[in-house]
């Protein structure tokens, strides 16, 4: 039989693979838009710089969310729960991460 131990360790190795994964993979996918997106011709192109925002946006995101994901689950460090002021301040990057796009 398999013990329950063994099976949230499991999950556990899973998560900070998962979470290291997807922030190489993040930042090489928006690097590449970024540059794709910065190019002479493309420049004057208004969707082209509602793009750009959004891969700006999705970056900012996959430093901030996943990191702050990958403290609280495998590092059993909840950075919204040191104080009323620490957690009103990650929330409003949580918050601000998510919608950075919408004014650019």
């Amino acid at each position: 039989m398999v013990d329950v131990n063994s099976i949230r360790s499991g999950s556990l190795i899973f998560a900070q693979f998962w979470s290291y994964l997807l922030i190489c993979l993040g930042t090489f996918g928006h690097l590449l838009n970024i540059y794709v997106f910065t190019r002479r011709k493309l420049r004057s192109n208004p969707c082209v710089r509602y793009f750009l925002a959004s891969t700006l946006s999705g970056l900012f995101v996959t430093y901030i969310n996943i990191a702050l994901r990958l403290l609280q689950i495998v590092y059993k460090i909840d950075a919204f729960g040191y104080s009323f002021a620490s957690c009103k301040i990650l929330s409003c990057l949580v918050f601000w991460a998510k919608y950075l796009k919408c004014f650019f």
